[in-house]
């Protein structure tokens, strides 16, 4: 009996190391999940608010950030003051989240770039901006399809923040990406297509599409 005791020990000590691994990674897969399940709406929302805005840069990081703001929620809690209600502390950690989120933006983990309307597209109009009006009576201009050319689409890359221990060096060493950090983090990609509802201008002063 004795024997037999201690090799469920043994085996029980060789088993554990590995499951709590598996338990760590499949909370970290959770974790990159959600995170991607958000920034393919933050990526939408960015779309849509540039598609409203002329395609600044300006509106895409303010929709961004909007977007992104949810999964900072449950780092954005803050001290209950004497007479605040439910509502001033929700309002309060909604501003706290949304600060978080336009940090990482502006900390270089959010890369946005413009897939359409293109360079040559811009170029091709007076003063670099795409007509937005009578479309289905405008004629191509310089070869330009104006249809196609007021359909906003971007490409954001967020490059995640991997919080839980010890997996997160793992998941970083395999899975490689292009995030330049010192702290581990992971590539997550979203696009999204908007129709324009205001003309396009290219963008003029920094900071502007990757």
């Amino acid at each position: 009996m004795k024997s037999q005791h201690g090799q469920s020990m043994t085996e029980f000590l060789v088993v554990m190391p590995v499951m709590l691994l598996l338990i760590l990674a499949a909370i970290q897969f959770v974790l990159i999940y959600q995170t991607k399940s958000t920034l393919n709406y933050a990526t939408f929302e960015a779309t849509r608010a540039g598609s409203l805005e002329n395609a600044s840069r300006k509106s895409v990081d303010n929709g961004f950030t909007r977007g992104l703001a949810p999964i900072f929620a449950r780092f954005s809690t803050t001290r209950e003051e004497a007479g605040d209600d439910k509502y001033s502390n929700l309002a309060k950690k909604v501003i706290v989240a949304r600060k978080l989120a336009r940090n990482e933006v502006a900390g270089g983990h959010v890369t946005i770039e413009m897939i359409n309307p293109t360079s040559q597209m811009f170029q091709a109009f007076t003063n670099n901006t795409i007509p937005n009006d009578h479309l289905s009576f405008r004629p191509e201009e310089n070869g330009i399809n104006l249809q196609k050319a007021n359909l906003l689409k971007l490409r954001i890359t967020y490059c995640m923040k991997l919080i839980v221990p010890m997996v997160s060096s793992i998941i970083t060493t395999v899975a490689g990406g292009n995030c330049d950090t010192t702290e581990p983090r992971f590539p997550i990609m979203s696009q999204a297509i908007v129709r324009m509802q205001s003309p396009a201008i290219q963008c003029q002063t920094s900071p502007c599409f990757d």
